[in-house]
């Protein structure tokens, strides 16, 4: 029975990894850029993450996975891994999410009873240079909740600003 039971979770896992798409899409020959999602640690079972969740309606690899899966089996401690990928250097449409994310869900469900738990979300236009690098960056705080993407080296916005109070 217990051989049944991970062999299904196993699968349940790899299934849920399956929809992610490269962000350069297998068939593009062009130039590309750099896109890499940033975040920090509050504690350690909670952090921030600011993250391109998708590149024009597919779901791509990114940092929110990458620590579910390293901090899996850890406990009440989370893994924070932050993913940096080539993205197609055009015109393209950015899903973002600026978010908490916990260790254990009932740290989120704390967090949020005590009011410091923050996200959001959004899509916005992206238009990287050729060769350039690029983060995913903003803010989560009392007052509002913000992300969009700047130069790395700038730390300019190159996006609009998606915030929610």
């Amino acid at each position: 029975m217990k051989r049944h039971i991970l062999t299904i979770a196993s699968l349940l896992l790899l299934a849920g990894c399956a929809g992610l798409a490269p962000a350069v899409p297998e068939d593009y020959r062009g130039p590309v850029a750099s896109l890499a999602d940033t975040g920090f640690s509050e504690n350690r079972g909670k952090g921030a993450f600011f993250v391109a969740l998708a590149l024009d309606d597919r779901t791509i690899e990114n940092s929110l996975f990458a620590s579910r899966r390293a901090s899996y089996g850890h406990g009440f401690s989370l893994t924070s891994r932050y993913v940096t990928r080539d993205v197609p250097a055009r015109p393209s449409k950015i899903k973002l999410t600026g978010t908490h994310k916990t260790a254990a869900p009932i740290h989120e469900i704390a967090a949020r009873m005590a009011g410091t738990f923050f996200s959001v979300e959004g899509v916005v236009t992206f238009d990287p240079e050729i060769g350039k690098d690029y983060i995913v960056t903003g803010e989560l705080n009392k007052e509002q909740a913000c992300v969009w993407i700047a130069d790395t080296v700038s730390k300019t916005p190159v996006t609009e600003k998606v915030c929610a109070k």
